[in-house]
């Protein structure tokens, strides 16, 4: 299997079937997390905690692999995320970046980055301008 094929298998798999078994198959078990979440996420039952947590913060979701790259043993994947909020009165699209570094055709290395403010802007969570009000120096007041 391509380093490629692999990451559509992790995004179909994972994240748009919940499969959260396969997870321990596609992990190296000495994986090595980087990115926003590497603070809430360490090898194996953890990131099914995370998939979990994600995935109990929207509907409908589904992840489409939009570009797609590898060189040796790396591979790296663009994706748009598409879901629903809980109430179905939101839709909501985000996209994020995948590296990873493969070995025993399994993922060792995992660099992850996901655009979460719009993310969680688009949830409700953050005001939907906190990105020009975070670059001006400001910092976020927000009442609901």
């Amino acid at each position: 299997m391509t380093i490629s094929e692999l990451l559509h298998l992790w995004f179909d798999e994972v994240w748009n079937k919940g499969n959260l078994d396969i997870i321990d198959e596609l992990l190296d078990p000495d994986v090595i997390f980087n990115g926003a979440l590497d603070g809430v996420v360490s090898p194996g039952v953890d990131y099914k905690e995370v998939v979990t947590a994600m995935k109990a913060l929207m509907d409908q979701m589904h992840v489409t692999v939009t570009h797609s790259l590898e060189e040796g043993d790396l591979g790296m994947v663009r994706v748009r995320v598409d879901a629903m909020d809980l109430t179905h009165s939101h839709k909501l699209d985000f996209t994020g970046q995948m590296l990873v570094r493969v070995r025993n055709d399994r993922i060792f290395e995992f660099y992850s980055n996901f655009d979460y403010l719009r993310m969680f802007e688009q949830l409700g969570q953050l005001p939907t301008d906190a990105l020009p009000v975070c670059l001006t120096g400001e910092r976020l007041v927000w009442t609901d």
